[in-house]
């Protein structure tokens, strides 16, 4: 499952934004426009923000030890993210997040990026990460800024689907990089 895997459903659902009056004005720019007073996500900015994520990914995971800290703190979508930090051996919190935390984790492992589900909610992780100088990145709806975000998955952040596609795509990339770094380790 990878960016070219990406079929019409998934694409419709990822493109319904919110109502007009809550549309970020930094969102526009992602936007293909209004439809019965809800935003429109352009399918191509999901395409190609999901194409920039998957490259840099493939970056990062050409590190010797790779760590990436995946983040939800959504109730109804943790478990999708648990599942997909375990499979790729990754580092995971999808719960009790308290002020400081990042800084502590960073501390004791060292974190190349942070995966956070969903941006709307989660602005006090961004900030943490934007002191270290942690690259993020996050699923963001037209009603989310995106400042904080390295890089920026536009895509409807309301849809539980949408979430477990897009951690297990994460997942999946990070899974077929370290069997690409095993493969050629034993050859």
């Amino acid at each position: 499952m990878g960016v070219k895997d990406i079929g019409k459903d998934f694409l419709y659902y990822a493109s319904l934004g919110h109502k007009v009056e809550s549309v970020d004005p930094k969102a526009y720019s992602a936007l293909l426009g209004f439809r019965k007073n809800v935003s429109l996500i352009s399918v191509e900015k999901v395409q190609e923000s999901l194409s920039l994520v998957n490259n840099f990914l493939k970056t990062v995971l050409k590190k010797e030890e790779p760590s990436i800290l995946f983040l939800n703190l959504n109730e109804d979508s943790s478990i999708s993210t648990k599942i997909a930090a375990l499979k790729s051996l990754q580092p995971f919190l999808v719960r009790n997040w308290s002020s400081g935390m990042l800084t502590n984790i960073v501390a004791k492992s060292k974190i190349d990026m942070i995966f956070v589900l969903s941006a709307k909610n989660h602005n006090f992780v961004l900030q943490e990460a934007k002191k270290l100088n942690i690259p993020v990145l996050s699923i963001i709806d037209s009603d989310t800024n995106s400042n904080l975000v390295t890089f920026p998955i536009w895509a409807n952040d309301d849809s539980l689907e949408l979430h477990h596609f897009i951690t297990s795509m994460i997942s999946l990339v990070m899974i077929e990089a370290q069997l690409m770094k095993y493969a050629v380790s034993c050859s």
